[in-house]
């Protein structure tokens, strides 16, 4: 079983996540929206999950494994429900601002968010795809969580590191936070390049997220059009989200069965 003291890892960054999200977040609950809470809720809650599933494997609980992983598809599609809900929100702030500091890095999160979630779906999907093939399928899904380290990281950058903080030089803390995870990614592939391919897909999307923020990001004809996103209803927006999340889980469980698995065995 691979990344035996995994769940330690990852409870180290959920950690972190904490630490890096309290001054601007967690100390302001009231000042966010309801798309920020629910975009939160949901990685943290995946975080969570990713430490009890490292465990139980780890500690030949499978059968509680296999019952807690269920929660998969209930948390997916909240996952990228807040995750379109927040993208959305940028936006519709963005379609108010579009010369001011501010408007302009929202802007390049036009590009950083997206790619994140959908480096998160194919990640997933290729997780359940391959589940019963264990060294890909423990990699795929821990993969899935390389995406909180960049946010994590420019945020703990901006918090110790004076010259990270003022807003002009905001692009250089994301830049900083883009290589920490594409540092620590690139290591987890070489530790094992043979069954390394969910974490070369992982650099893959986290080295077009740390380009695209610097350059098309900043093209000035691309805020009009993040801006228009706005301009979708919210609530087919989010329901389209939730049955996209519902069926990527669905597919991908489908799609990893052992041959020969009978169909009332999958549904149950």
């Amino acid at each position: 079983m691979p990344f035996r003291s995994a769940w330690i890892y990852v409870l180290a960054l959920l950690a972190l996540t904490f630490v890096a999200f309290w001054p601007g977040y967690f100390t302001k609950l009231q000042t966010h929206s309801m798309a920020h809470h629910a975009h939160a809720a949901s990685s943290v809650l995946w975080i969570v999950l990713a430490i009890v599933q490292s465990w139980t494997a780890h500690h030949h609980r499978l059968a509680l494994h296999r019952a807690t992983g269920r929660a998969i598809f209930l948390l997916f599609p909240f996952f990228l429900v807040g995750g379109m809900w927040v993208i959305h929100v940028e936006a519709a702030t963005l379609a108010g601002d579009f010369t001011s500091i501010e408007g302009k890095q929202i802007a390049q999160f036009g590009f950083f968010d997206p790619l994140a979630n959908l480096a998160f779906a194919l990640l997933f999907w290729l997780g359940l795809r391959h589940r019963y093939q264990v060294q890909l399928h423990a990699r795929y899904m821990l993969a899935t969580l390389l995406f909180v380290i960049s946010p994590v990281g420019f945020r703990l950058l901006a918090m110790l590191i004076p010259f990270f903080r003022p807003d002009e030089n905001f692009s250089y803390a994301m830049a900083g936070g883009n290589l920490i995870a594409l540092a620590i990614t690139l290591y987890l592939f070489r530790r094992a390049s043979s069954h390394g391919r969910p974490f070369l897909i992982a650099a893959g999307f986290i080295a077009a997220q740390a380009i695209s923020f610097d350059t098309l990001g900043r093209i000035p004809g691309w805020a009009p059009m993040f801006a228009a996103v706005s301009r979708v209803n919210l609530p087919f927006l989010l329901f389209l989200s939730a049955i996209l999340g519902v069926a990527i889980a669905w597919h991908g469980w489908i799609a990893g069965a052992r041959p020969g698995t009978p169909k009332a065995a999958l549904a149950a």
